[in-house]
């Protein structure tokens, strides 16, 4: 009757430990990017004097665990030139070999969960920056605004600067710049961008 008790009492934490790891407040959370309220731009400057916006129209991301993605289709690329898009897509961007550019990052949650809502607070990024084969790391300085309880937003709270050489695009620089008879093309680029992410229901 003892030895019948006790596996009574051992098929019980076993079964109750399974439910309650296996429940959605212990599941891994899951937020991914709002693709119609983001919007990534960046600067590039001509002639020494002349800058010009550009942008990329999709963006895709998932923070899932601690780990964020972000990835960016090239083709997505908006000059407001379509030959200008058309060669830099080429030359630069080498977007029939690399269709994206990604980022990626890992972000303990309680640095999002802990923001009341209605609160912003700084954080900074560490990324992993991928773009035409080359990889480098890039730091981002952003404001985090918890809008509602399954929603935020991550805004530059300055430019995030992206350096051409480090990424070996310096080759591509120049051959825009000879293509448009340009007397020179800045090799840094800075890059804004406004980012929302919503939780994701358990699954």
């Amino acid at each position: 009757m003892m030895s019948l008790i006790r596996l009574m009492i051992f098929a019980t934490v076993v079964l109750s430990a399974s439910l309650f790891l296996s429940s959605p407040a212990h599941a891994e959370l899951e937020w991914k990017l709002d693709e119609t309220a983001s919007v990534l731009n960046f600067v590039s400057v001509k002639n020494d004097h002349v800058a010009e916006l550009h942008r990329f129209n999709e963006l895709k991301g998932t923070w899932i665990g601690e780990k964020l993605t972000i990835q960016i289709p090239v083709e997505s690329l908006d000059t407001q030139i379509e030959i200008r898009d058309e060669r830099m897509l080429e030359h630069l961007l080498h977007a029939n070999k690399h269709p994206f550019i990604t980022a990626e990052a890992s972000i303990p949650h309680a640095s999002v969960s802990d923001i009341p809502v209605l609160s912003t607070v700084p954080l900074e990024v560490d990324l992993q920056v991928f773009i035409a084969g080359e990889v480098q790391p890039v730091s981002a300085v952003v404001q985090v605004t918890r809008i509602e309880v399954d929603r935020f937003l991550a805004t530059t709270a300055e430019p995030v600067l992206i350096s051409t050489k480090a990424f070996k695009l310096v080759e591509g620089v120049n051959k825009l710049r000879e293509i448009a008879n340009l007397q020179a093309i800045d090799y840094v680029i800075p890059v804004t961008f406004s980012v929302q992410f919503e939780r994701q229901p358990p699954q």
